[in-house]
């Protein structure tokens, strides 16, 4: 019985040095590997989220050209079937991309003239989520795989800014576009900016909206993130899955009162840098607040 007992005790006495040896020397492990973990995970769901956008912007867009292709071929006006696939497009695939902007004030629907301060690619879709125009768009874009050749059917304007006769070319576009009654989009920086102060404006579409005396509408974009901005030597695919890791691009659009005259173009540019300080301060006032 005795020889029994000291067994017992034994293997209590063993179990317990198991447990303070599992705890002392491989507690630290675990927890570090397990933080190391989570940490790798929300990184590589990032990633992952990016991948699956990537490919879906792919395939989305090119069911898009293939139904507007189709619809060519079965007699459809090549002008309303790129009016088709951009609405059907805007409808589905920015918010699945994880755009979720805050439209503040009233989009005009007759002709206009809209123009906007330029931060990424993204832009457009956010506009013309609101507005029906054709968007005038720097040459380069129409050289992106897909964006281009999407771009093009649905009545870009293209313009290589540094050519004089490609912005004569796209100037007389925007001059036909307008006193047809059609409305066109276009920001007047030239290129991108991270703000929130404008680059001084190009006068020229502003002068073909006075002539055909339709209104100027502008807008003002700002989104939550600086890792939006598609500035310097960002290329489109790497900067595409960068902003698109993440989970959702929040920011504001708001729709400014109609400009008529001549001098639309000062009056355009200081409203706009207006309206973004004043949202930046906002931004930063609620940010300061939520800290607090």
């Amino acid at each position: 019985m005795a020889k029994g007992k000291q067994g017992e005790d034994f293997q209590t006495s063993n179990t317990g040095l198991n447990w303070s040896h599992f705890f002392g020397l491989y507690g630290e492990l675990i927890l570090i590997f397990s933080f190391g973990y989570i940490c790798l995970l929300c990184f590589m769901q990032g990633w992952i989220r990016s991948v699956w956008r990537f490919f879906y912007f792919a395939f989305a867009t090119t069911l898009g050209i293939a139904g507007f292709l189709w619809a060519i071929v079965w007699g459809a006006d090549k002008e309303e079937a790129g009016r088709n696939l951009r609405k059907k497009w805007l409808s589905r695939v920015p918010a699945r991309l994880g755009l979720r902007m805050q439209l503040e004030g009233i989009p005009f629907q007759g002709p206009c003239l809209y123009v906007g301060n330029h931060i990424a690619y993204i832009d457009p879709a956010v506009v013309l989520t609101y507005v029906d125009a054709s968007v005038v768009a720097k040459a380069e874009v129409s050289r992106w795989p897909l964006v281009g050749l999407g771009a093009h059917i649905v009545g870009t304007i293209f313009v290589q800014r540094d050519e004089k006769s490609s912005r004569e070319e796209a100037a007389r576009a925007i001059s036909d576009a307008l006193h047809n009654g059609k409305s066109i989009l276009v920001f007047p920086e030239g290129t991108t900016s991270a703000g929130p102060k404008t680059i001084p404006f190009r006068p020229r579409s502003f002068d073909a909206a006075f002539i055909a005396g339709v209104p100027v509408q502008p807008i003002a974009i700002w989104y939550q993130s600086p890792d939006v901005a598609y500035i310097g030597d960002d290329t489109f695919i790497p900067h595409f899955f960068r902003l698109f890791r993440m989970k959702h691009i929040y920011g504001t659009v708001v729709f400014g009162p109609l400009l008529y005259g001549e001098d639309t173009c000062t009056q355009a540019r200081q409203w706009i840098d207006e309206q973004q300080m004043k949202t930046v301060l906002i931004s930063a006032t609620d940010e300061s607040a939520s800290q607090t």
